[in-house]
């Protein structure tokens, strides 16, 4: 990754790092360009395909969780070019191996080609219309919001095991409270309300519960926790730039999570959704969040817990402490069910085959901010 100065992952890279941080890049990219001419070479075929073309200007953060929906009945082609690169980068070199094949060898196969905010759709295109926040949703088909995208490369099916997981914690929060990163996000709600941001919401929860609290700082710190005592658990990373160097490994942040009667969400660092909503969701965990309103499909109201200033906050967290047994078990049933039906890949894949027309709705993360 270059030496940039807008961006806090990279802004205090000496000029060796940052030559270092090329270097491994250009190895990364040569290996990937072998394993994309072994693919051209060695490739299963299907019926049907998504046709990607060469990528070039369709990079996307929803690409993973497409590519998990659509694999089992189509295989996604491309032509060989160097930006194709990317694609294999984004959904793994074994999916990339199992699931797609060069247009070379396809010349009469049946094909919808992938396109990124194209204004007119022909019926042998998709349109992936990533102004996600527009009002106009009207018998729209969305693609769901997803949860952190690399997940679904090989980790996904792992985690159905995981969410029928005793709960232990009441109210758990996982994630990075890097200021640089999360302190500057902006949003304004239809009232020009602004939306508390993740460090506005940590701190005031830090501040005003801690006698509540129990920090956990590593997986097995778990072993320490009283539930009775602190019934609200952080894990929190003040200093956290990559995903790389978070407290917890993927496996157990889910872990966690599927073991929490509530997660408590925040806004990303840029945009108002967050991972973390759906990841609650998929792990029978019922989200506390300032942005559930904003997710398509919309989320039952009922379902999730939802705050809008520091008042709402404390009193979410003081609901959420004291909800009765019945009512937090029967919510995250509620939740599963809607998951299963309206979020999940396998839902998705329903929806696509039964879709009225080739414009689809996706969120594309920071990008889906610029028609605002």
């Amino acid at each position: 990754m270059a030496h940039d100065l807008e961006n806090p992952r990279t802004k205090k890279y000496s000029d060796f790092k940052s030559l270092i941080s090329n270097i491994e890049s250009l190895i990364k990219k040569s290996m990937l360009f072998c394993v994309v001419m072994l693919n051209f070479f060695f490739h299963s075929k299907n019926r049907q395909y998504i046709d990607i073309e060469n990528y070039k200007n369709k990079d996307s953060r929803f690409i993973n969780f497409l590519f998990k929906s659509l694999c089992s009945k189509y295989n996604f082609s491309y032509d060989l070019s160097f930006s194709v690169l990317d694609f294999v980068k984004k959904v793994g070199i074994n999916n990339f191996l199992k699931y797609a094949s060069p247009n070379f060898f396809l010349k009469n196969a049946i094909k919808s080609k992938f396109f990124l905010n194209k204004k007119a759709s022909n019926k042998d295109e998709l349109n992936f219309n990533t102004n996600y926040f527009s009002k106009v949703k009207k018998n729209k088909l969305f693609l769901p919001y997803y949860v952190y995208p690399k997940v679904y490369n090989r980790e996904y099916d792992s985690l159905e095991k995981l969410k029928n997981n005793k709960k232990l914690i009441k109210i758990f929060f996982s994630g990075s409270t890097n200021e640089d990163v999360y302190g500057k996000f902006t949003w304004y709600n239809d009232q020009n309300y602004k939306l508390l941001n993740r460090i506005q919401i940590i701190h005031y929860v830090i501040e005003n519960f801690k006698d509540k609290i129990f920090f956990l700082n590593k997986y097995n710190d778990l072993k320490d926790y009283n539930p009775t005592k602190t019934p609200i658990v952080l894990s929190i990373n003040d200093n956290l730039i990559k995903k790389t160097k978070t407290n917890l490994t993927n496996k157990q942040h889910f872990d966690l999570i599927s073991k929490s009667d509530f997660l408590l969400t925040a806004p990303g660092a840029d945009m108002p959704l967050c991972h973390h909503f759906i990841e609650a969701i998929k792990m029978k965990s019922i989200p506390i969040s300032n942005y559930g309103h904003l997710h398509e499909p919309q989320i039952p109201q009922n379902d999730y817990i939802k705050f809008s200033d520091f008042n709402s906050l404390n009193e979410a967290i003081i609901y959420a402490m004291n909800m009765p047994r019945q009512q937090v078990s029967n919510t995250q049933k509620n939740l599963e069910s809607f998951y299963n039906d309206q979020l999940s890949p396998a839902s998705f894949l329903r929806n696509f085959e039964n879709r009225n027309n080739n414009e689809i709705i996706a969120c594309n993360d920071v990008e889906s901010l610029r028609w605002l």
